[in-house]
Parts: structure tokens; C-alpha cells; sequence
């Protein structure tokens, strides 16, 4: 049985995901991974002020499948192909 996300028509379809998203702002991926080694250890300079500064309880291996997919159908709605009217000349 088909999903309500899988396509044959070459319309955007979540196949898997892997981690979560960066936090908004967070600096591109030198940033992400600077904002990550902080989080994750206690005892890193900028620990408290990083884990207050981003979102609560951030878990960047927990991927939110529901919103992934909601977004992924959102997109399939504006993508698929519209049937043109016939002008009459």
C-alpha cells in the first residue's frame, strides 16, 4: 500500500533522514559543529551559555519524521503539475 507522501510522478517523497537540523543562526557548519562540541561537553567554555542560547533539550540525532514528511507534502502540493487551459483564439 502506497503512503500518503510516495509519489511516481517526480513530486519531492522523504525516503530517511538522518539528524536534526541546525538551530537558526548558529553560523553555517563550522558554527554547528563548534555549537555541538559545547552542548555535548560540560566542561567546554562556552557550555552553559550555547545550551541557554539554542533550542531546549536539542538532540541533534532525533529527527522530527512527522514535520519532515508534513514539509515534504506541503512542497508536493506546490510542485505537481497543474493541467494548462486551452486558450481559444
Amino acid at each position: 500500500m502506497l503512503g500518503a507522501n510516495t509519489t511516481t510522478e517526480g513530486l519531492p517523497l522523504l525516503l530517511e533522514a538522518a539528524g536534526r537540523c541546525p538551530p537558526e543562526d548558529v553560523g553555517g557548519a563550522p558554527g554547528y559543529a563548534e555549537y555541538l562540541d559545547a552542548i555535548r561537553d560540560p566542561t567546554h567554555p562556552e557550555h552553559e551559555r550555547m545550551r541557554l542560547w539554542g533550542p531546549e533539550q536539542f538532540d541533534p540525532d532525533v529527527v522530527d519524521r512527522k514535520a519532515l514528511e508534513a514539509a515534504i507534502n506541503e512542497l508536493s502540493g506546490i510542485w505537481k503539475p497543474r493541467r494548462h487551459k486551452l486558450r481559444s483564439k
